[in-house]
């Protein structure tokens, strides 16, 4: 049997918040940190924006070329490979930055974000997408390299701690995520993810965006049947509901620069 890549529920619901977020806040250029496969620039860019990806991982960079191959030869994209630290200050000025699953795997978070709200004009916003809840730590974050999981407080000290204003917290894929958390941390334990525990940091932190396991990031091609943005549509409907709650195994961070 043939699997290819397909999103799970929970990650639709999280890239619903996302289009939420975007329309929250405003904004039709973007700086996507750590984009990885370049799958949230193809999403935003399908939204209208045009934007800018920076990955320091040179096989993620290749596959996000294939993802944006189009918005790349229109003029609408850009890739940089390379960490986001190591970028000149003028190196753009986008309406907002997002940065989905990467703050999780750096040591300075404030820092890092500081140093993201370089490259967004002033007025502009940070939206930041990490795993949430302290006490849903799993033998996922160990083999994708995570230093923390976020609380819903942690989230909101750490963004206001970086100098952000009108900070908000959004629990997102909620019950989705939430439901489906012990049968994804079954599945990554019986996968070959396991052996990533012993890679370096670094190593696992490269390979985070752009792993392939069977029934969680990987399905039969008929499975596009169900699991797609229309038929999945009642649960981001519900997950509206939550935002406001600390239950998410997801948050995502707002901040204006």
């Amino acid at each position: 049997m043939k699997f290819v890549k397909i999103d799970p529920p929970g990650q639709f619901c999280t890239y619903e918040a996302l289009r939420d977020a975007v329309k929250v806040r405003g904004g039709s250029t973007f700086l996507d940190v750590g984009c990885g496969a370049g799958t949230i620039s193809k999403l935003l860019c399908d939204e209208g924006c045009t934007g800018v990806g920076v990955d320091f991982s040179s096989e993620a960079i290749e596959i996000a070329k294939k993802t944006l191959a189009s918005e790349i030869a229109q003029g609408r994209y850009k890739l940089h490979h390379g960490d986001v630290h190591d970028l000149p200050a003028d190196f753009t000025k986008v309406d907002f930055a997002i940065s989905y699953m990467v703050m999780e795997h750096v040591e300075d978070d404030i820092g890092f974000i500081r140093t993201i709200a370089q490259f967004v004009k002033p007025g502009g916003n940070i939206i930041l997408g990490v795993p949430g809840r302290r006490d849903r730590w799993s033998i996922e974050d160990e083999t994708v390299g995570h230093l923390r999981r976020y609380d819903r407080a942690d989230l909101d000290a750490v963004l206001r701690k970086a100098g952000l204003n009108d900070v908000d917290v959004w629990s997102v894929a909620v019950p989705t995520a939430n439901l489906l958390f012990n049968l994804g941390a079954w599945l990554v334990k019986n996968s070959d993810e396991v052996k990533k525990i012993g890679q370096s940091q670094r190593e696992q932190t490269e390979s985070s965006g752009i792993r392939d396991i069977p029934w969680k990031t990987t399905f039969p091609s008929w499975v596009k049947l169900i699991l797609n943005r229309w038929s999945l549509w009642p649960l981001f409907v519900i997950q509206r509901r939550f935002y406001n709650t600390g239950l998410g195994v997801t948050m995502m961070g707002l901040g204006r620069v």
